[in-house]
């Protein structure tokens, strides 16, 4: 199968991912094989560097300034035998300094995780994360998958920040995750960031994935336009290209909530992180709006709630 490929616009430490409680239903585990797709970026290719970015943004003002959604944001998936990848670049409104205080250690990204629908609660220690990932709807972390990830700054300093997460080996014979965030300043108002990720997968996680979008995400779509029905409405990218749109989308409003809520007081910055990434999932209900906003904001308090116990635990324990 040739890759198809859609765009809206012309030394690491190793991460394992592995069951936390045994679980022989398959789409059990594809949750944890998307999630993890989620979380990978492109390894190929080093770290670009500030002047890199900055004529990027350069090339893209154009393009996001007539992005489809709104906003200047711009998204592209590919999708090939044995891969999958996205990545996305986006103008934000938080001056630089408030993106790099907010998104350069990795307690912040466990604030960050969270307010996915498959995060179920993340513990931090040093330059490890611990994501327990589940099904959408609540589920308490014994029942969840647990990865651990090793965070990793390649740059942190008055012109960009730049972060990665990676692993080797995932589930299902997954493998090559890696997860890059590149920031530098525009403007004293504005940043600009690309968000990029990619894993390989082997021949059961294709066929897991053949299971889950035969079923469960049987009508689910992307954001690519692929074409218009007779009723002038458009058609929207289906299958793992679809999957890959949504989740890469999800973590970008994921870190647009964080930053929004940074300007309420810190005791008040997890709520309103929640209510941020609902306000921002709730523009595009096609392809994101799963739960009512009572719904959403009851699973995450109880998982926080989760979250905070098990920190506390985790930072009694002794280092290895």
């Amino acid at each position: 199968m040739a890759a198809q490929q859609t765009q809206h616009a012309p030394g690491l430490n190793s991460i394992s991912c592995q069951p936390h409680s045994t679980d022989p239903l398959l789409l059990r585990a594809l949750l944890i094989v998307m999630f993890c797709g989620a979380f990978a970026g492109a390894a190929s290719a080093g770290p670009a560097g500030h002047t890199t970015l900055l004529e990027k943004y350069r090339q893209l003002q154009p393009a996001l300034a007539q992005s489809i959604f709104g906003e200047p944001i711009l998204l592209t998936s590919n999708v090939g035998d044995e891969q999958a990848q996205g990545e996305v670049y986006a103008l934000l409104d938080t001056p630089f300094d408030a993106l790099r205080a907010a998104l350069s250690q990795p307690a912040q990204w466990c604030e960050l995780a969270i307010l996915h629908v498959n995060v179920k609660t993340c513990v931090h220690r040093q330059n490890q994360l611990t994501f327990y990932v589940g099904r959408k709807y609540y589920q308490p972390p014994d029942k969840a998958y647990a990865l651990q990830y090793r965070f990793q700054q390649l740059a942190n300093d008055q012109q960009q920040l730049h972060v990665q997460l990676s692993a080797e080996q995932g589930p299902l014979g997954t493998s090559d995750y890696l997860i890059r965030l590149h920031a530098i300043a525009i403007d004293p108002q504005h940043s600009f960031i690309h968000f990029h990720y990619r894993y390989r997968f082997g021949l059961m996680a294709r066929l897991a994935m053949q299971t889950y979008l035969a079923t469960l995400g049987r009508n689910k779509v992307g954001f690519t336009i692929t074409g218009f029905d007779k009723q002038g409405q458009p058609i929207y990218v289906k299958g793992l290209q679809g999957v890959v749109e949504r989740n890469v989308m999800r973590y970008l409003f994921a870190i647009q909530a964080v930053l929004e809520a940074r300007k309420s007081a810190p005791e008040y910055r997890p709520t309103a992180g929640l209510v941020r990434w609902f306000a921002h999932v709730q523009q595009h209900p096609r392809q994101l709006l799963e739960f009512t906003r009572e719904e959403y904001l009851e699973n995450k308090r109880r998982e926080l709630a989760n979250q905070r116990a098990l920190q506390e635990a985790d930072s009694t324990k002794e280092l290895p």
